[in-house]
């Protein structure tokens, strides 16, 4: 084992139970140690706060409660600088500044907190690149990666040459938040795609900047008319914000056999999957599988080896991660408030060195 020193104490956010943002505690706990030779403990710098988190505390996921242990800590992405590693670590040395997104949501030992054990084998770390701040690293992981399977794993978009020559007709609905200013870019940058964006007046020209031909204030329009024109033509709609109203009026737009991919489901903004809502998400996913001529797709499972592909842009700046909102760990009460008011534009990053 080789390591710098990792203090015995560390802060972090604590969850003991189930319920508001103010159920975040920031509490001085042990800091973590090595107990694998494939692990590194990372100095957290900055976290990356995602919808999933604030889902998970509210307790509004049944199914999935049972394997969050109390005390836990949240998050999954983070960015920061390793201290200790294991003795089967060969591709990382301590100093390395790097980011990436951990599986240990679950087990109650995230990134929300000024130390994390990762696993080189388990988890997705990768050396951050010089062009890129901690911030900027800490929104990649989960947001970028459900935009770029929404968009090529589930929704086919084409990534060669030869398809940017198409000019695939993308729509993006919740174009300003996380996910989908990541959706625009890569839909922009990878497939030279006509993206038109649905979001709030007040962030249409953010979703302008990031390459989108075209942006509809739902505030004061409705898209399923605004779009009639574009009816049967357009070849992927990705859905960021979930329920009925928006897949009803996307289907009358999508081309015969084209794709609607949603990253939340039939629930608006997925906020109460409690057992009944899980049922209704499956049948409703079965039934506009099996009887719509368009592709109906529920994001579900992420693949971090797509992970590296997506940096390669971000390094060149050609792929960027919009902040929105910055907070220090100890205020992460409030971080997760705005998170869970849908009104957060971008992504929300926590500083957990200050």
């Amino acid at each position: 084992m080789s390591e710098l020193s990792v203090p015995p104490m560390m802060y972090s956010l604590q969850l003991n139970e189930f319920g508001p943002p103010s159920n975040l505690k920031y509490v001085e706990v042990k800091s973590p140690q090595l107990c694998s030779p494939y692990q590194v403990i990372v100095k957290v710098i900055a976290a990356g706060v995602n919808p999933i988190e604030y889902k998970l505390r509210s307790g509004n996921f049944p199914i999935v409660n049972v394997l969050l242990k109390f005390p836990a800590v949240l998050g999954s992405d983070f960015s920061g600088v390793i201290l200790a590693k294991g003795d089967k670590v060969t591709e990382f040395k301590i100093g390395d500044e790097v980011f990436g997104k951990t599986k240990n949501i679950f087990s109650g030992l995230g990134t929300y907190a000024q130390f994390v054990l990762v696993n080189v084998k388990s988890d997705a770390i990768l050396k951050k690149p010089a062009s890129i701040t901690h911030q900027e690293a800490a929104g990649i992981g989960m947001a970028s990666l459900t935009a770029w399977s929404g968009l090529i794993s589930f929704g086919n978009l084409k990534i060669d040459e030869e398809a940017k020559k198409l000019h695939q007709k993308v729509l993006v609905i919740g174009a300003s938040g996380g996910v989908g200013t990541f959706a625009v870019q890569i839909a922009k940058i990878i497939n030279n795609a006509h993206v038109t964006a649905i979001c709030s007046g007040k962030n249409a020209e953010l979703v302008k900047n990031l390459g989108a031909d075209r942006v509809i204030d739902y505030t004061k329009e409705d898209f399923g008319e605004v779009l009639k024109e574009e009816r049967e033509s357009i070849d992927l709609v990705f859905d960021c914000i979930g329920g009925d109203e928006y897949y009803d009026k996307s289907i009358p737009l999508l081309r015969i056999g084209g794709n609607f991919v949603t990253a939340v489901g039939p629930d608006t903004y997925g906020d109460n999957l409690g057992t009944i809502n899980t049922m209704k998400a499956i049948a409703v996913t079965l039934g506009r599988k099996l009887f719509s001529v368009r592709n109906y797709k529920f994001i579900i499972g992420l693949s971090e080896k797509d992970l590296p592909k997506i940096v390669t842009y971000m390094e060149k700046r050609q792929i960027v991660t919009v902040i929105g909102h910055e907070f220090d760990l100890k205020d992460g009460v409030k971080a997760h408030e705005i998170s869970e008011s849908h009104r957060a534009y971008g992504k929300i990053i926590l500083n957990c060195s200050n």
